[in-house]
């Protein structure tokens, strides 16, 4: 045989797992018979010594409870039994009740009765005297009148508490404890009770009769149990209602309850009043069985006992025998140890021989053989033979073997190279992933994809060098759940890498899983493409088609306020005439003329909503004038001042020397109140509002972020910028903050913001927001500089005095070209009519409107001003009239918006048959918006609707020397 293996082999050979085996199954049993012995086993009704023992214990504590409680309960029945003989006694009670009647006439002197009484008292305290350290007498004003030691006859009582419940009535006894000369003490009382001359009860308590007895001189004689109360760390206590220590055996002084675990822990549960017995753990590590039992005093009350005696001192005995148990056990394990070791000798020997000789083998020595010595058993012989057999077979197996895996070797290299060229030709990315993440194989288009050198990518983690690192962390998770199987492959996905060259890209992947023969997962092969730009066109796509549906969503609403003003323009129109028809029929004086002023307001209100529907939509009339920016911002920010909240302030930043604004006044002061009142609202109290005027140039990168869908060309803008230190805005509402009638605040707001972008892209400008939640809000609104920067003085001048300049309004311009057409607006502050048109008295005017309730207001005001009309509801009516009557119709008043043939189309008519006749167009729609269907009409002039007497006189050119209504 070879050589024996080295200590190694011995020390785990089959004699040593022999010896240890029955080492472990000898210790189990001899410890499990001890357990049984001692603790039992329950499940098998088995009862060991520590429960026996155990329920020993608890019966001798909860028998000593028991008697303790009985002894107490007599002793208390003695004392009660003994107070109430004295206390109904006939000569104790008459003698008590003459002693307290101060008018009864007695020949017996006062000092005889209570001599009297306290003999009594001191008889009683003789013939018990271990029960009674004292017996007092005690009239109702607390006065000792008479006691069993006549010193303290005449003092006031000193336990007041218990006086006060012994003679509260119906207290005909009272058992309670209090605290004497620094101890406890048990008070018994009496009430003496003053009776009838048949010996019945009155009720009426004359005095109360107190014993005061210490617990501890009185109890302690009582019955106790033989090794439970009087060993070393055992107790028994008596506690009071209040958990006071009233007696303890061995005695134990108050103080020392508070600092003894022991006697604190049995206070504790003794006050409780439940009866129990329970094994309790001790702070300070002691465990102790315990048994509590309750002394009824009355409904309420009572005294609690408890009895405790230390586990480990009871059960010594029982450690003691166990121990003895345990080492002859391990004795006779030692012995079975010892017959073990002989018998695993004699038969592990051959084993091990047997055994190092195929170590032998595996170590690579495949020329080693085992030989069966003399006295072996034959099974051994016949394993040695056929591993001598076996041993010659693998080592020409293994020649043959060598021979052949050398082939396979050149054949696999060959292939190897092959598949490399074949993955170096794809133009995506071919990557493999092993289970722990790191880079198996990659191909060229894969490493010039990194920026990195063919196979330099080799064995890298491709979490850790090539995932950005914010998505790091939960795609490792996700491909560690799918290389332990917990989750499904994803075939297709996208996501972002890092390069070494050109930053992130995104890639589009294809993934399969790797596994082995056996089903195990080795890795993933993944397939990249490349599609970073070809997804950032799909984003800017996505992007313009967003931005149409949105432009188209704004020309919508757009066009839907301009109908709806325009119609309700027309309401207003046919309001506004007929009231203000009807205040010039109603006497000065009525009392109905408040109510029209007040109704005349509303519609001006109405009136002031139209515009900035018509403003939200584009529509809104504009008077261009040069404006001084800072100055309108300061007197609009000053005249807002009254509107702050209380403790918030305004910040105004002017920027001297701006250039004139060319731009319509009331429209920029429309903007500026709209964002300064939301900002105010926003500030709320204590907040800051900080208004800015400025000049700066903006290029298209900056102007890309205007919340307006037509972005202004590059250039200088003036700017005004809004800004408070209120809550903020989250994205959502960012996104719908100028939506028509969408608010934060309340229902009916809302029109403000809509209007302010529909004026600021009437004036070409753009408007930036910077709002996020908690952090404010700042509104910037551009306005082009389309005014140089050398304006002359005359319009200067005219800008300051707040003029119209040359350059006119959007209507003049508009017609410019034609000189013809002058512009009214609809608060009846309109341009002067042309000089020297006026119309004689009784002149035809032919009135042209497709609503009613306008023609019957026109023809009234009309009526009223002097003028014969003719009312046309249509285009194709009104020429039809005007051809018949062509030489009688002086001026028409033409609406533009009518079914079948429109305003303009019908104006072309009429001029056909007459050239030269007078007509005024009149709309709902802005006269910035008509001043563009007007360019090219001569001897056309607009009034706007709503229309009043006093714009009706002005484009008639009649010169009204009272313009007020």
């Amino acid at each position: 045989m070879s050589a024996p293996a080295g200590g190694q082999g011995r020390r785990t050979g089959i004699r040593e797992r022999i010896i240890a085996y029955f080492s472990v199954l000898s210790l189990l049993g001899c410890g499990a018979l001890i357990l049984v012995l001692v603790y039992g086993t329950p499940w098998l009704g088995i009862e060991g010594i520590h429960g026996l023992k155990e329920a020993e214990i608890v019966r001798a504590l909860e028998n000593a409870a028991d008697q303790k409680k009985q002894s107490i309960l007599t002793w208390l029945a003695s004392r009660r039994t003994e107070l109430a003989v004295v206390a109904n006694s006939n000569d104790f009670v008459g003698a008590t009740a003459a002693l307290l009647d101060q008018q009864a006439a007695s020949a017996i002197p006062p000092e005889d009765r209570v001599r009297f009484l306290c003999q009594h008292l001191a008889t009683l305290k003789r013939t018990v005297p271990e029960c009674y350290d004292n017996l007092a007498l005690i009239a109702p004003d607390r006065k000792i009148i008479a006691a069993s030691e006549p010193d303290q006859v005449g003092n006031r009582y000193r336990y007041r508490e218990f006086l006060d419940a012994a003679f509260a009535v119906g207290a005909a006894e009272q058992i309670g404890t209090a605290w004497g000369d620094g101890h406890p003490v048990i008070l018994v009382s009496r009430q003496v009770v003053i009776r009838d001359r048949v010996g019945r009860e009155t009720g009426q308590v004359l005095a109360v009769l107190v014993s005061v007895t210490r617990p501890q001189q009185s109890l302690e004689a009582l019955a106790l149990l033989p090794g439970v109360a009087d060993a070393e760390g055992n107790q028994m206590i008596l506690v009071g209602a209040q958990g006071e220590l009233l007696a303890s055996v061995p005695e134990r002084t108050p103080e020392l309850a508070a600092q003894d675990p022991l006697l604190a822990r049995l206070s504790r549960q003794a006050m409780t009043m439940t009866e129990s017995s329970r094994l309790e753990a001790l702070p300070d590590g002691r465990a102790i069985l315990s048994a509590y039992r309750y002394v009824p005093l009355g409904v309420a009350q009572g005294w609690g006992i408890a009895v405790a005696m230390d586990q480990q001192k009871a059960f010594a005995p029982l450690f003691s025998t166990t121990a003895r148990a345990a080492l002859f056990g391990l004795a006779m394990i030692a012995i079975a140890l010892v017959l073990a070791g002989w018998g695993g000798g004699r038969v592990a020997g051959p084993i091990r021989e047997l055994r190092n000789t195929v170590l032998a083998l595996e170590r690579g020595n495949l020329s080693a053989r085992t030989e069966a010595k003399s006295g072996v058993p034959q099974e051994i012989a016949d394993l040695a033979s056929a591993f001598n057999s076996m041993a010659r077979r693998i080592e020409n197996s293994h020649q043959d073997l060598e021979r052949e895996v050398a082939d396979r070797t050149r054949e696999l290299r060959q292939e190897k190279e092959n598949a490399r060229r074949y993955l170096d030709l794809a133009g995506v990315m071919l990557l493999l992933l092993g289970s722990d993440g790191c880079i198996r194989m990659i191909n060229r288009a894969g490493a010039q994809l990194l920026g990195m050198a063919p196979g330099e990518p080799l064995g890298l983690d491709w979490f850790d060098n090539f995932v950005p690192h914010e998505n790091k962390k939960e795609i490792r998770e996700v491909f560690e759940a799918l290389m332990r199987g917990e989750q499904q492959l994803l075939e297709f996905y996208e996501n972002r890498i890092l390069t070494r060259d050109k930053g992130e890209r995104l890639i589009s992947w294809h993934n399969i899983l790797m596994r082995d023969e056996e089903g195990n997962i080795q890795g993933v092969l993944c397939s990249g493409e490349d599609i970073t730009h070809k997804r950032q066109a799909e984003l800017e796509r996505g992007e313009l088609e967003r931005q149409l549906l949105h432009t188209q969503k704004l020309e919508s609403l757009g066009v839907l306020a301009g109908g709806i003003a325009h119609d309700f323009n027309n309401l207003l129109m046919a309001i506004g005439g007929n009231l203000e028809l009807v205040r010039h029929v109603v006497e000065p004086e009525s009392p109905a003329i408040k109510y029209l002023e007040n109704a005349y307001q509303a519609i001006k209100r109405a009136g002031d909503l139209t515009r900035q529907m018509l403003a939200y939509s584009g529509k809104g009339g504009y008077s261009v004038k040069l404006v001084d920016l800072n100055r309108l911002v300061g007197e609009n920010v000053e005249l807002m001042k009254a509107s702050l909240r209380k403790g918030a302030t305004f910040a105004v930043q002017l920027q001297p020397g701006l250039p004139l604004l060319e731009a319509d006044p009331g429209q920029i002061q429309q903007v500026i109140v709209n964002l300064v009142t939301n900002a105010i609202e926003a500030a709320g109290e204590g907040g800051t509002i900080t208004v800015a005027t400025g000049l700066s140039d903006f290029g298209v990168l900056q102007l890309a972020q205007s919340r307006l869908e037509q972005k202004p060309q590059p250039g200088r803008f003036l700017s005004v910028d809004v800004a408070d230190n209120g809550c903020g805005m989250d994205h959502a509402t960012r996104e719908r903050m100028f939506d028509p009638f969408f608010s934060t605040k309340f229902t009916g707001r809302g029109l403000g913001l809509s209007a302010v972008q529909g004026i600021v892209r009437g004036h070409g400008g753009a408007i930036f927001v910077h709002s996020e939640p908690g952090g404010g809000t700042r509104v910037q609104v551009l306005f082009p500089l389309a005014v140089p920067a050398g304006e002359s003085a005359v319009e200067v001048a005219q800008a300051e005095q707040g003029k119209p300049v040359a350059r006119g309004s959007v209507l003049e311009r508009a017609v410019a070209k034609q000189g013809d057409v002058t512009e009214l607006a609809a608060s009846g502050a309109a341009t002067s009519a042309v000089a020297g048109e006026h119309e004689p008295e009784g002149a035809m005017v032919l009135i042209v409107d497709d609503e009613e309730m306008v023609r019957l207001v026109c023809r009234a005001m009309l009526r009223g001003l002097g003028y014969r009309t003719m009312v046309a509801s249509d285009g194709p009516e009104a020429v039809a009239l005007f051809r018949e009557h062509a030489d009688e119709i002086g001026v028409v008043i033409m609406d533009l918006s009518m079914p079948q043939m429109d305003g303009m189309t019908a104006a072309e008519h009429l001029r056909s048959i007459r050239p030269d006749v007078r007509i005024v167009l009149s709309s709902g729609f802005s006269a910035a918006e008509e001043a563009r269907r007007l360019s090219g009409h001569q001897g056309a002039r607009f009034i706007q609707k709503p229309y009043d007497l006093v714009s009706l006189k002005q484009v008639l050119g009649q010169v009204d020397p009272d313009p007020s209504p």
